[in-house]
């Protein structure tokens, strides 16, 4: 029997039965573990994963913690996996949100944002994040 592979799921929302259903498609047996708490730096996330013995990361997190998970996972063998959510719809209220939502809720999440618009995303697939780059020029 092949061995479980654990996925590391950073993030406050609990993965989508697609994102789940997409990855046991990929990789086989795995089991979810969720790290849902305030994350002050991406050497936390792989000593977390490293208890764990994750072999994937999936990160929902501040994009400079991401940039140094990139850099910090390559060294330790850990593979970053990067869920890709398409904004489809922004509602007007909650009920309009929900119900956009509730249509495949196997695939789609909501938003609020500070102004109280709600954005529907929905999951298209995961892509290996192999380093974020910040590229600038002179202002």
């Amino acid at each position: 029997m092949a061995e479980e592979i654990v996925v590391l799921w950073v993030s406050r929302h609990a993965p989508l039965e697609g994102q789940v259903n997409v990855l046991r498609e990929k990789l086989g047996e795995i089991s979810i573990a969720r790290l849902a708490e305030t994350i002050p730096n991406a050497e936390y996330v792989i000593n977390k994963a490293k208890e764990v013995k994750a072999k994937y990361i999936v990160p929902v997190l501040p994009l400079s913690i991401i940039a140094r998970l990139a850099e910090v996972a390559k060294k330790e063998n850990f593979e970053i996996l990067f869920a890709k959510m398409e904004a489809i719809a922004t509602a007007r209220s909650r009920e309009e949100a929900e119900r956009i939502v509730n249509e495949k809720p196997e695939l789609r999440s909501m938003a609020t944002y500070a102004d109280g618009s709600i954005r529907i995303f929905e999951f298209r697939q995961f892509e290996r994040l192999k380093e974020v780059k910040l590229v600038t020029e002179p202002f």
